[in-house]
């Protein structure tokens, strides 16, 4: 009586089995392209409603670069991580007012051109958002957009492939602000999603291959001021199943005019 049971058990372990599809290189292709595009997208690095009416933000971030598997089928690219463990990114913001307990703020990122052991990425984000503070806490959403153009060799050390890529995205925010004597630190995390289209040129043969996904991202990070004009950012971000790296920025923060107070 039990043998039919069995059986049918069996069965169905194989069909799940039979379900999970192997990745096939081109899977190992497309995700490599995937993962090296969100390497450009542009983290929030700054606690919501951070910067108060007129503030400006300008600094620099240090994005970090995990130790990427290039295989795909017999082959083995070389990947980001081959090349560098971290690059920089300019990076620039302004406070605006919307009144009452709302703040809003734009901003822009840049990596110039420039090629470092045969490497090169020009990259250009557009960001904005609005946050609503009261007391210690604040929420906001934030936009964000992302161009970049990077060229490495990546098929044969010989060559210099290309990839394009796009993404445009959003996300929520909420932090908490604590008042610490001379400084200010605020935690916060976020969740967001992004758009992320990808396009890889092989410029030996001229073959492109693209990858496109929606992506879900998640980030924790804190946000210390000092001296009033001094930010120093830390943050956490994970693309799940995809990429977890940490990225910090040191930024100046001077106030134009007159205003409201910095948080």
């Amino acid at each position: 009586m039990t043998r039919p049971c069995h059986g049918a058990v069996a069965l169905l372990l194989a069909g799940l089995a039979g379900g999970a599809r192997a990745q096939t290189m081109l899977d190992q292709e497309q995700r490599l392209i995937e993962i090296h595009s969100l390497l450009v997208a542009l983290p929030a690095l700054e606690a919501p409603g951070a910067l108060a009416p007129l503030q400006g933000r300008f600094g620099v971030e240090l994005i970090t670069i995990p130790i990427i598997d290039g295989t795909t089928g017999t082959k083995t690219q070389i990947t980001a991580s081959d090349k560098t463990r971290v690059f920089p990114r300019l990076r620039g913001g302004i406070g605006l007012p919307l009144g009452g307990a709302w703040r809003a703020f734009a901003g822009l990122a840049w990596i110039p051109p420039i090629e470092l052991n045969q490497a090169s990425s020009s990259m250009i984000g557009l960001e904005a958002g609005a946050a609503w503070t009261r007391g210690a806490l604040s929420a906001g959403l934030r936009l964000h957009g992302e161009w970049a153009d990077s060229k490495s060799p990546v098929t044969d050390p010989a060559t210099v492939d290309q990839l394009i890529t796009r993404i445009g995205g959003a996300d929520l925010s909420a932090g908490w602000r604590f008042e610490l004597g001379p400084v200010v630190l605020t935690p916060y995390a976020s969740l967001g999603v992004a758009r992320v289209d990808g396009t890889f040129t092989v410029t030996s043969d001229a073959v492109q291959l693209t990858s496109t996904t929606t992506n879900l991202g998640l980030s924790a990070g804190a946000r210390l001021q000092a001296f009033e004009q001094l930010e120093v950012v830390a943050e956490l971000v994970a693309w799940p199943n995809v990429l977890v790296h940490p990225n910090f920025a040191l930024s100046w923060v001077p106030r134009f005019g007159k205003g409201e107070p910095a948080p």
